[in-house]
């Protein structure tokens, strides 16, 4: 897989908290919190473009960003393994923003994208204030972990 080496690009793409707020409250992440909540979530997420074949988060860095996919596809990997594709209301980033070790894995982009990135302060701020998003967070990360170990288990055993 060839990456560009072109970063990402900030842009004022015109997204309102409304369309924000909108899109957000159909992010599992953020299911069930209230409309003031998720108003509280779009001040703090920043629209951001990467063209295709680009690195978003590359695994082993330190990681102080979680990412929305808004528009376009990407595809978490592990060197050459490819992991899982995420498209539109997907999002990354929880594990390492949450505390700040490592990225578990890379992620590239598939297609141009459009994504709301969201600084590691700036969301625990929200979590302390906002028991909902903590609670969600829990059962996000639950979910993975769960999916995580029936992968492995379904996986063949090397010798």
């Amino acid at each position: 897989m060839r990456l560009r080496s072109a970063g990402p690009q900030r842009f004022n793409l015109g997204m309102i908290s409304v369309d924000k707020v909108a899109f957000l409250q159909n992010v599992p992440l953020f299911t069930g919190m209230t409309p003031h909540e998720l108003i509280d979530v779009a001040e703090i997420a920043k629209e951001i473009t990467y063209p295709e074949n680009t690195a978003v988060i590359r695994e082993g860095d330190i990681g102080d960003y979680l990412f929305i996919v808004l528009n376009g596809e990407v595809m978490v990997h592990r060197g050459d393994v490819q992991i899982r594709k995420l498209g539109s209301m997907d999002f990354f980033g929880e594990m390492s923003i949450l505390d700040r070790e490592s990225r578990s894995a890379s992620v590239t982009t598939t297609s141009n994208c459009l994504m709301l990135q969201i600084d590691q302060r700036d969301f625990w701020e929200l979590l302390v204030s906002h028991n909902t998003l903590a609670v969600a967070m829990v059962k996000v990360l639950t979910q993975r972990l769960r999916e995580m170990l029936a992968a492995l288990r379904a996986q063949p055993a090397t010798e």
